[in-house]
């Protein structure tokens, strides 16, 4: 049986069975429902923020893009009447479509709408850190939303079958409209496939993700100190690991080597973390002082970042425009990283044996 759900108004003592739907109330789907959801997209979900709308495709334009925590794309298709089985096909059509699409090009529609690109969105959207967005794949799963004020029963029974069977993030969220004879207008709200099931699903699918990047990390990392093992023992005794991240001591407890990698940047750095703010602020003070004949010695500028917010500090030398997912690119990143960290070593090095003394 198809889901449906039904209103009553409350009068004195008695129930009245609201009835009115968008249609007979002269609501308009594009002037109303998108209206409202673009006022409050949290009806479509605690987990998604809007990235686009009526964004073109090769099937046409798409109501609404979203995106979720994990950076997956929500395809959402707004009906203002009941959901029948055709509208699957076109939701299908959709997401085949945006499947394909880049980080630069949804770049391109989320600054359209949003006046900002993904990052910013994801970071003020869900308070995520730097590390955290770094973590984050886009577009490497799809989801897809269809909104209306019911479903057919078919419509609800391949729904079912293919999120059951094969584990398709794929669902419908069914609003009722009333009006009240007070004149107020009422959405409720409900969804075939519970959030509860949904991010059990995107749980696991983020599992998969990272399943997949620390098989990448490990084998970056495997050629990497092998290759930095043949010119230098900085990193002799550093064992391949899951981590986008891998470090040496400097001789002070607390102030380390590390060199990062992610989809989006190599990077070298001193990092500063003796477990106090205090201390840490203090050390990366005394290096900062000494930031001329730094320098100087390391043959180039560096990107100091003090980040008083935060516990600790650090210095860095970063190349842009490499993804450690993209196998051409280690080839690039192994010369800047073996080059960077050898002068960040013969730079830094005699300065913290100096603060070790003192």
């Amino acid at each position: 049986m198809s889901t449906e759900i039904k209103l009553w108004q409350i009068e004195g003592e008695k129930l009245s069975l609201s009835e009115t739907t968008m249609v007979k109330t002269g609501r308009k789907e594009v002037n109303d429902l998108e209206k409202w959801i673009r006022s409050n997209p949290e009806i479509l979900g605690s987990d998604i923020l809007l990235i686009g709308e009526q964004v073109m495709t090769k099937r046409g334009p798409l109501d609404f893009l979203g995106i979720d925590r994990s950076g997956n794309l929500v395809i959402v298709e707004l009906k203002r009447d009941k959901l029948h089985r055709e509208v699957l096909a076109q939701a299908v059509d959709y997401a085949s479509d945006v499947a394909s699409w880049d980080v630069d090009k949804l770049n391109l529609e989320c600054e359209k709408y949003n006046k900002k690109n993904i990052d910013d969105t994801l970071r003020e959207g869900f308070g995520l850190n730097d590390e955290s967005l770094d973590e984050i794949s886009v577009n490497k799963f799809q989801k897809i939303l269809m909104v209306g004020t019911g479903v057919d029963e078919s419509l609800q029974r391949m729904i079912e079958w293919l999120s059951d069977n094969y584990d398709v993030s794929i669902n419908v969220l069914i609003l009722k409209y009333t009006k009240t004879s007070g004149g107020d207008e009422i959405l409720a709200r409900t969804t075939i496939i519970s959030e509860e099931v949904e991010q059990e699903k995107s749980q696991r699918q983020r599992g998969k993700i990272y399943a997949e990047r620390h098989i990448v990390r490990k084998e970056f990392w495997t050629q990497f100190l092998e290759e930095i093992n043949k010119l230098n023992s900085l990193f002799g005794s550093v064992n391949p690991r899951i981590d986008n991240w891998i470090g040496t001591s400097l001789g002070m407890s607390g102030v380390s080597i590390n060199i990062v990698i992610s989809k989006k940047y190599a990077r070298s750095e001193i990092y500063i973390n003796r477990g106090t703010q205090e201390e840490n602020k203090r050390i990366f003070d005394i290096l900062f002082n000494e930031k001329e004949k730094i320098e100087s010695n390391f043959g180039s500028e560096l990107t100091w970042e003090k980040m008083e917010e935060n516990v600790t500090s650090r210095i860095k030398n970063q190349l842009d425009g490499v993804d450690v997912s993209n196998k051409e690119d280690w080839n690039k990143m192994n010369s800047f990283l073996i080059d960077s960290i050898v002068r960040m070593d013969k730079a830094f090095r005699m300065q913290i044996s100096k603060i070790n003394r003192t």
